[in-house]
């Protein structure tokens, strides 16, 4: 009897922890637009203006902020501010058409006006960047193998923005060496506004084929940033640099130069951003003289972090040295891992 019992009193727990778990009404943050509008879900972040928010029924949606009438938060947002970098941490609530923060701690309520609000539950330094790798390998009539990998990295913060890449191909034909070549870049931009930034840039390469023991231009620049976000890059930079080549049979040489660069990205739809970076050095001791370097990209999503990269290399050299071609043209397929 005892026995039976007790299976019941298992049973009935059962049953009760399930409707519990099944009814209790989930925790949803809440926007309504001021066209009416209600929308529930939770909120992700928000920057630039637009804010993102989860739900279960049409997974991230992006809202301007601009349209938002009044917001309702159950979940603990982090707020920074356009002024300052204060840090709030809080729930968000609307009272008498005004937004209100809800602190973590036993202080007040504080107003804040939508327009002060930079960012939602992002930090102001941010790290992005790829790696990627690429290779051939043929047997038979033809012994073949290529191998090209990349790496770049970008730190954004408030002010300031740090840049490095790095890229090695290797090749060789019936066991006869063909290409092998390093190239690296440092660059350090400081934003004295929103668009205007002053910049330090570093360049590196090494190529056996091209007579290059190590080629170095370091110098300073101005930049603008035409736009920046999610969807879209576009910059200019003008600067004069220090050029030097460290030649392996010829004459080592060094000279001033300017430093003429831009850089753009656009997201063509969410699975594919093609891209195209340009820097030119004309010589300012020796007029007509130059060497540029063109790298245009498509990347396509496959899934999660991975995609495939197809890119093209350009290099010109205008006095590129005896039995040293103008250019050098590579084009590259590489399974690539973004973070």
């Amino acid at each position: 009897m005892r026995s039976s019992r007790w299976k019941y009193q298992v049973e009935f727990f059962g049953i009760l922890m399930a409707f519990i778990f099944c009814f209790h009404p989930a925790i949803a943050d809440e926007i309504c637009m001021k066209n009416g509008d209600r929308i529930t879900g939770t909120v992700v972040s928000a920057k630039e203006g637009k804010l993102t928010l989860e739900t279960s029924y049409a997974g991230n949606i992006t809202i301007k902020m601009e349209e938002i009438e009044s917001i309702e938060t159950e979940s603990t947002l982090t707020l920074r501010f356009q002024e300052d970098e204060t840090v709030l941490k809080g729930k968000l609530t609307t009272e008498d058409g005004k937004l209100q923060l809800l602190p973590c701690t036993e202080a007040d309520a504080t107003c804040i006006p939508m327009q002060r609000i930079r960012t939602i539950n992002l930090p102001d330094t941010l790290w992005s960047g790829s790696v990627c790798l690429g290779g051939t390998h043929q047997a038979g009539n033809t012994e073949r193998l290529s191998v090209s990998f990349g790496a770049e990295a970008t730190r954004r913060s408030l002010k300031g923005r740090f840049s490095l890449s790095f890229l090695y191909n290797y090749a060789e034909e019936d066991n006869e060496l063909t290409t092998r070549n390093t190239y690296g870049t440092l660059k350090e931009d400081y934003f004295f506004t929103d668009k205007f930034y002053g910049l330090l840039s570093i360049e590196a390469l090494q190529d056996k084929f091209k007579d290059l023991n190590l080629r170095t231009v370091v110098g300073p620049g101005l930049g603008y940033q035409v736009w920046e976000d999610d969807a879209k890059s576009l910059l200019f930079e003008a600067g004069v640099a220090y050029y030097s080549e460290n030649r392996i049979d010829a004459e080592d040489d060094e000279w001033l130069t300017a430093r003429l660069a831009t850089n753009i990205s656009y997201k063509l739809a969410p699975w594919i951003t093609v891209s195209d970076s340009f820097i030119w050095y004309p010589q300012l001791e020796t007029f007509g003289e130059y060497t540029l370097r063109n790298e245009a990209a498509m990347v396509t999503s496959l899934y999660g972090s991975w995609s495939l990269r197809l890119a093209n290399l350009w290099e010109r050299d205008s006095n590129p040295g005896v039995d040293v071609k103008y250019d050098d043209i590579k084009s590259t397929l590489s399974l690539q891992y973004s973070f």
